[in-house]
């Protein structure tokens, strides 16, 4: 076999400035962005109860957080694990992704607070 003994520099894309937090629970997942103005946007994901639909609404939720740099995601532990691995699975290194055991449900206006206190 000939391999390479060389060293690689691993290469991450540049920061964007774009914050997420994600709320996730059975049956929705409600995911707002921001960025380092005033504005945001919100966007919510039907989560569906049957285990072979869950795939699909997962890579949709882990798609709409799009080049995020700093990412919470927060609710129900399982879904949230789950959602995590699917962040992660679509490219964002595991390193930007935050999370936090919240009592739900939470509302549009309580996750925009959360974005704007992502550090």
């Amino acid at each position: 076999m000939h391999g390479s003994t060389r060293s690689r520099v691993a290469v991450h894309p540049a920061a964007t400035g774009t914050r997420a937090v994600v709320w996730i629970e059975p049956g929705r997942a409600l995911v707002v962005l921001g960025g380092d103005g005033d504005e945001v946007a919100s966007h919510e994901v039907a989560i569906p109860d049957l285990a072979a639909a869950m795939p699909p609404a997962l890579a949709a939720v882990a798609h709409s957080i799009g080049t995020a740099d700093r990412i919470l995601v927060m609710g129900e532990e399982d879904l949230r694990t789950a959602l995590e691995r699917e962040i992660v699975a679509i490219g964002h290194r595991p390193e930007i992704i935050r999370e936090a055991d919240a009592a739900g449900p939470i509302d549009e206006e309580a996750l925009v607070a959360r974005l704007r206190r992502l550090v």
